[in-house]
């Protein structure tokens, strides 16, 4: 039965997937998008942007199926009683389920997570009138400036009645709008019956649907075949040709010298080339002195790199500045962007324990040192420190939830016109997470990181896991550092100290199964040490720790060698206090007295040095 309508939009759209009438195809990937990705989108239709097109197919019930941000595990598998046809979504996955999250209830969950459904609620800010989607479109969750030389507040803390009496109607939740004619009667109670405040909190309403939830849909629809429309689908995903901005500068900046040519995608394997450049481009590419461009693999992707040579050339991160940059310009910078990039990497690595293959999750970590590098040149002792205090403070207090160019121009601003430790002072102002529940915790009343094993894609779970780096982490076996990059029997894994298989696992799942907040405390971070995969698969296995950790404890005693045990266990945050409950099998004492010691080493990476 055809259920698209003619004239679809933006609303209509969120219905359909609501209630359950197209159907995501089972070979597609889950919903991954983050909320910087789900905020821009909503943006872009409030501004009138392109989000390309959407495409479905009406076909026979043949194929395994899910809903509209359904888990992974809501497979509908086609049975013979099947006989209408159904409406599969082949392209706009991404996008069509950001939506339903943004502006509905509908449970929707995000990766490979089966139990934890994701949950938004995001306000347009009617007084912001900058440039950056960050503050336009605001998370309950996010700090807001109330403009009163306070902290800011967290719209989370404070019940929509409230919102509407302290505030008015600057804040406005945009699932107020797609059900907006369900609950306008009770917004008016809720406003004390303020006339006036309900009619200018229903024209912003009206204009969110105007500007989005009524905006056409370009949807195309898809005949054929089930292997015409699965060649359409891979066509789609592997042999995309719409233009990026990469590919418009690739275009913009060919341009022949002399006898040679200039060509971005070489210059980019020059910037990644790992050993010495020279000055002079095109002897980069001279096949008697040149360098072996010949296998070099790309550090990141292409626009990325591009996004770093601008920040660092002109210290301007707004992306459009890209389009600024000239072919001399480039060629005239090819060592010095090469040597500086390189440069950030092994700084990186060396103090901030970032390995290369993880550099995709601190795009904007690398993004501000690109323009603080462009801007300083070689880094001093002072600076290296100011470095490592901006970075622990970013990353552990989540000072950038998305890209937030504005707030990387301040930063960089800041940094040139303060002392290092007034710069940091004024820049931590701007921390979105606090850790003060855990420092003020107790055993009879814990507090955890909300850090989670089980949604690894979370930013401050990777922040976490880079933390328990900080010490140069070593297997509790071998003693090895484990690394992303190691071959496969030394790589890095994360595994639970109280295995979640063992005996000690299975009833701490139990116990805690129908607990309010804690019910997957098993994955939290201070249950995760990072182990290789020899001693995981090979000494653990599924042992209780009052196992695990004695037999490995009596081969260091054997060797004359506790103390060397104790230094590996006090590399992953585990002291004897703790060693002694983990041979008891005690997990809740363990698990508080940990998660105190990430706490401390968070104050002393993130501890700034107020100026005299």
């Amino acid at each position: 039965m055809k259920i698209i309508e003619k004239d679809l939009n933006v609303e209509k759209l969120i219905k359909y997937a609501e209630k359950e009438l197209i159907w995501i195809p089972e070979f597609q990937r889950p919903f991954v998008w983050d909320r910087s990705q789900i905020r821009l989108l909503i943006d872009s239709l409030f501004h009138d942007y392109t989000i390309s097109s959407i495409l479905f197919w009406e076909g026979q019930p043949e194929l395994a199926r899910r809903r509209v941000g359904g888990s992974i595990k809501e497979i509908k598998i086609p049975d013979d009683t099947e006989k209408e046809e159904v409406t599969y979504l082949l392209d706009g996955q991404q996008r069509t389920t950001a939506l339903t999250l943004a502006f509905t209830d509908k449970a929707v969950y995000q990766g490979k997570n089966v139990r934890k459904k994701t949950s938004i609620n995001l306000f347009r800010d009617t007084e912001y009138t900058g440039n950056d989607p960050e503050r336009r479109w605001v998370y309950d969750d996010e700090l807001i400036d109330i403009g009163d030389n306070s902290k800011g507040t967290y719209l989370c803390d404070i019940q929509q009645k409230d919102i509407f009496e302290k505030f008015g109607a600057r804040f406005v939740k945009i699932k107020h709008a797609y059900n907006w004619a369900e609950i306008s009667t009770d917004m008016i109670n809720l406003m004390g019956g303020n006339t006036s405040l309900f009619v200018s909190y229903n024209n912003k309403i009206n204009e969110i649907q105007k500007q989005i939830l009524y905006r056409r849909v370009y949807d195309i629809e898809q005949r054929g075949t089930l292997e015409q429309v699965l060649e359409v689908f891979e066509r789609i995903n592997t042999q995309n040709t719409r233009l990026s901005i990469f590919d418009i500068m690739v275009a913009k900046t060919y341009k022949k010298i002399g006898e040679n040519f200039f060509d971005l995608r070489t210059y980019l394997s020059v910037l990644n080339y790992k050993g010495s450049v020279k000055s002079d481009f095109f002897q980069n590419l001279d096949e008697s002195n040149g360098i072996d461009l010949e296998g070099v693999k790309p550090i990141l992707d292409d626009s990325d790199m591009l996004s770093i040579i601008t920040i660092m050339l002109k210290q301007d991160y707004l992306p459009t500045s890209i389009l600024k940059l000239k072919t001399d310009e480039l060629m005239a910078n090819t060592k010095l962007v090469h040597d500086r990039f390189h440069q950030i990497l092994a700084m990186m690595h060396q103090h901030l324990f970032v390995e290369q293959a993880e550099l995709i999750k601190y795009r904007p970590i690398i993004r501000y040192l690109s323009g603080f590098y462009g801007h300083f040149g070689n880094i001093d002792l002072g600076k290296q420190e100011f470095i490592n205090k901006w970075f622990w403070n970013t990353l552990l207090k989540n000072r950038y939830p998305g890209s937030q160019n504005e707030r990387l121009s301040r930063d960089l601003k800041n940094v040139k016109e303060n002392q290092p430790s007034v710069a940091l002072e004024k820049m931590m102002l701007d921390n979105t997470r606090s850790f003060a529940a855990i420092e003020s915790a107790s055993i009879e009343k814990p507090e955890y990181f909300e850090a989670y094993k089980s949604a690894p894609n979370q930013q401050i779970y990777t922040a976490m896991l880079l933390l328990i780096k900080s010490k140069n982490a070593r297997d509790f076996y071998n003693g090895l550092i484990p690394a992303k990059n190691a071959t496969i029997q030394f790589s890095l894994e994360e595994h639970h100290i109280f295995p979640d298989n063992s005996i000690a696992g299975k009833n701490i799942k139990g116990n805690y199964a129908d607990h309010r907040r804690y019910s997957d405390i098993i994955n939290n971070i201070a249950n995760i040490a990072l182990l290789t995969k020899e001693t995981n698969n090979n000494r653990i296995k599924a042992k209780n720790p009052s196992v695990y950790f004695i037999e490995i404890e009596n081969e260091y005693k054997k060797e004359n060698k506790a103390d060397v045990f104790e230094k590996i266990l006090e590399s992953q945050f585990i002291t004897p206090e703790m060693l002694c409950l983990l041979r008891k099998d005690d997990f809740e004492g363990f698990l508080f007295l940990r998660t105190k010691e990430l706490m401390k080493q968070i104050n002393t990476l993130c501890t700034i040095i107020k100026a005299v």
